[in-house]
């Protein structure tokens, strides 16, 4: 009776191998594209992050910069379990010929999502205020700094991990940006 058994279960193992192994790699395949996801996720709610940009301003045949010559944005960005995320950012707007500083400081806050390896934000709510003497850049440049900020609040990245205190966000039309931890 024993001799039976052998061959009947190497039929079986034969009938149902394929399929064992079918499921095995739909688990590992889903494992390893929506574990990536959830991985980021987790980094991103670890750490408080932050970031530096510096843009130089030109004049064009479109456009007369009348005294903007340079932005300074330092950032610090909190992401939080119920998939909203808050932004502080401090912009430096710079006049370097004539030697003028202003400081504009935006708050922002919104929802945030990472599928696909790519992160999202929605922006819910921005405020920001401006300190300094406003006269010396007319209210295009300052709109100009607005509606640029605005325009990349609510990009969708492409994120990448390059270290455990390091993230690279790449955009899908132009520029990458770097968040960094201090910690």
């Amino acid at each position: 009776m024993p001799l039976m058994n052998a061959p009947r279960r190497r039929d079986q193992l034969k009938r149902f191998g394929p399929f064992v192994l079918l499921l095995l790699s739909i688990v590992g395949s889903g494992w390893v594209y929506l574990g990536e996801d959830f991985r980021i996720g987790n980094l991103l709610l670890t750490k408080h992050w932050n970031s530096k940009t510096i843009n130089y301003i030109e004049e064009s045949a479109y456009r007369d910069v009348t005294g903007l010559t340079t932005t300074e944005q330092h950032s610090n960005m909190v992401f939080l379990p119920d998939n909203t995320y808050s932004r502080d950012t401090q912009i430096i707007l710079k006049n370097e010929t004539e030697n003028i500083q202003i400081v504009m400081s935006v708050s922002e806050s919104g929802e945030w999502e990472v599928s696909g390896g790519y992160l999202k934000l929605k922006l819910g709510q921005i405020k920001d205020v401006t300190t300094g003497d406003t006269t010396e850049l007319s209210e295009e440049d300052l709109a100009l700094v607005r509606t640029f900020y605005r325009l990349g609040a609510e990009k969708v990245r492409r994120i990448d991990v390059l270290g455990d205190g390091s993230l690279l966000l790449t955009s899908l039309n132009h520029g990458s940006m770097i968040l960094y931890n201090q910690s």
